[in-house]
């Protein structure tokens, strides 16, 4: 059902096993997950790592760990539409003035792009674009942060200027944060892949004037879909409050 573990670190590499369990449906919500032991003979992992695996699993809204009688899958929808709402309440100015920062450089930055990038770079950017589908297709939100911010700050470093690379990495750990809320359930991190592919085409066409579109779409993209998603929870939230 689920192979031996390999690489390191263990407890996530267990995580990511137990977790394809769930999004594929092979464990369905009010089944039974494997008991420590048996997630422990299945992996090759030791009996704390499983349990640790359960307890992360409980405190992302996974599962609920029923003492005597085992860890059980759970609804998780209402647990991240509760996490993304605070999110955004709480940083709501900060991702506001992120997003103008982006529109700021970004656009620009590409256009700087369309007339230096080479075939080699383009060829990179298809590169992690294919890698960052296999990621969102894989549910792994750390390697799509990973895979979109090389997206983007490849296309920086093809500026060839050292004070827009050395400013735009001082807004990478916010961008991180950002990248990890919309990347995560209720967001949906495939609305990332049709501009990707539009601000590729833009750079092989050396378009300055649609690759500068192309990236301002990106961004505004973006701002919608957080924006939208945040009213469908509350609209949600408003006709089934219980």
């Amino acid at each position: 059902m689920i192979n031996p573990l390999i690489r390191t670190p263990v407890t996530e590499e267990a995580l990511e096993q137990v977790m394809e369990l769930i999004h594929s449906g092979k464990v369905k919500v009010g089944e039974r997950l494997p008991t420590e032991t048996q997630l422990s003979s299945m992996l090759g992992i030791s009996r704390s790592t499983a349990r640790e695996v359960f307890i992360t699993l409980q405190a992302q809204g996974f599962i609920e760990i029923k003492r005597g009688k085992g860890a059980f899958v759970i609804d998780s929808s209402d647990f991240y539409e509760r996490k993304f709402i605070e999110w955004f309440q709480k940083n709501e100015i900060k991702i506001h003035q992120l997003l103008e920062v982006r529109m700021t450089i970004e656009p620009y930055s590409a256009l700087i792009a369309s007339q230096k990038i080479t075939d080699d770079d383009i060829i990179e950017l298809e590169k992690i674009q294919e890698n960052f589908i296999q990621a969102i297709q894989a549910k792994k939100v750390e390697d799509m942060i990973a895979l979109d911010e090389g997206f983007h700050l490849k296309i920086i470093k093809v500026c060839q200027n050292e004070l827009l690379e050395f400013f735009y990495s001082n807004v990478i750990p916010v961008l991180q944060e950002y990248r990890r809320n919309v990347f995560s359930p209720p967001a949906d991190p495939t609305l990332a892949i049709k501009p990707h592919y539009k601000i590729i085409q833009a750079l092989k066409e050396r378009d300055a004037q649609k690759t500068y579109d192309a990236m301002i779409d990106h961004i505004k993209a973006s701002k919608t879909d957080v924006t939208g998603k945040i009213r469908k929870i509350v609209s949600s939230t408003k006709h089934n409050p219980n």
